[in-house]
């Protein structure tokens, strides 16, 4: 279980430093319940309260990744990547449902996927895969730069390195 003063990368809102865990009560509530006290380390003025006692959203709240897991990580997606899908509808509806799990093997291999995409065509990425990309290099940015004290325009560079891809695409 996370512990006050642990980092943890909370759902859709990134890194968050656990500021306190306490009772509370708050006027929906029938009685005092436990809550995780939550403020985003890039949005100092937000707080954020997890109900302790609601499963689903502790289950938002994993632990950072250490730079170790996340070369482990990178390294373990070296070699799979994403198959791709010709048909741009279900392209995007499979690339955005991955964009959902926020999970950072498959958004390696996604990212992989499209860097290989635009590595073999000569037009490189369409607008569409290319905003995927972004997407996919912003949800990891946040973590990624945190644990490895790096800025996140460097995270970029940093996963392409390890995956033996290309410093650029074409878009």
């Amino acid at each position: 279980m996370p512990r006050k003063n642990d980092y943890v990368n909370y759902g859709n809102q990134g890194i968050c430093k656990i500021e306190d865990i306490r009772p509370m009560k708050f006027s929906f509530d029938t009685c005092e319940r436990e809550y995780y006290i939550l403020k985003p380390v890039h949005q100092e003025s937000a707080c954020i309260f997890v109900p302790a006692e609601n499963q689903k959203l502790i289950e938002q709240m994993r632990p950072i990744l250490s730079p170790e897991d996340i070369d482990q990580t990178i390294l373990s997606v070296k070699n799979h990547t994403i198959s791709w899908t010709n048909d741009r509808k279900q392209r995007t509806i499979k690339f955005q449902d991955i964009l959902s799990r926020r999970d950072e093997c498959e958004l390696l291999q996604l990212a992989s996927c499209l860097y290989l995409k635009s590595k073999d065509n000569a037009k490189g990425l369409c607008s569409s895969d290319a905003q995927i990309l972004k997407k996919v290099e912003a949800i990891i940015a946040q973590e990624f730069s945190f644990s490895l004290n790096i800025s996140a325009g460097e995270v970029g560079t940093y996963i392409r390195k390890k995956l033996d891809m290309p410093e650029t695409i074409k878009a």
